[in-house]
């Protein structure tokens, strides 16, 4: 399968060398996968209008929207792991489908990602993804920033000086840099848009 990466963030250049093997990565490709933030999103869908769009954003209802203007050819899978996510429980949630759609699914699967594509009997659809990650994203977000600042303060503590639930929270800390400035970025546009959701 032929495709374009456009964002060569920290996300984008981990798209890059993990679907390298599978794919001929080109810039002229026909299926083009948005690694950018949710408020890049509409500037580079008119930049490729008429290809295969394939938005990758932590917030998809909007960017799915932003993408559907400039082409009938949508996907709308959210990749949920990144560089520094375990290689293990890899999953993808598809939220907005084309006819090229299977074909980018069976390019994540080959780096072992699952495709989810329905809560229980109901298909997920942007809107319900973003009120998924509304209760899961933003409050790990939250939490992670708070655990990095707490754990920055106990630098100068030896770590076999440290309980084992420090350890565990320093961990954590350690794992939310794996969001990159992008996803932060989509994760809190998701707040914004409906912050009567998150209790």
């Amino acid at each position: 399968m032929k495709i374009n990466i456009v964002g060569r963030g920290v996300f984008g250049a981990f798209l890059m060398s993990e679907l390298a093997p599978y794919a001929d990565i080109s810039d002229d490709a026909d299926t083009v996968l948005l690694a950018v933030p949710v408020s890049a999103v509409a500037d580079v869908a008119a930049q490729y209008a008429g290809k295969h769009l394939v938005n990758l954003c932590s917030v998809q209802a909007a960017a799915n929207a932003d993408c559907l203007r400039h082409s009938a050819r949508v996907s709308g899978i959210h990749p949920m792991f990144g560089p520094q996510s375990p290689r293990t429980n890899r999953t993808c949630i598809v939220t907005q489908r084309c006819d090229e759609t299977a074909a980018v699914c069976d390019l994540f699967e080959k780096i072992g990602a699952e495709i989810v594509t329905h809560k229980g009997d109901t298909l997920i659809t942007g809107a319900l993804h973003d009120d998924m990650m509304r209760k899961t994203h933003l409050p790990v977000l939250m939490f992670g920033e708070l655990a990095a600042l707490i754990v920055e303060q106990a630098a100068d503590v030896p770590d076999n000086c440290l309980p084992t639930s420090f350890k565990r929270l320093k961990a954590l800390a350690e794992q939310m840099k794996d969001m990159s400035p992008g996803t932060v970025e989509s994760i809190r546009s998701n707040l914004q848009k409906n912050p009567q959701n998150f209790n």
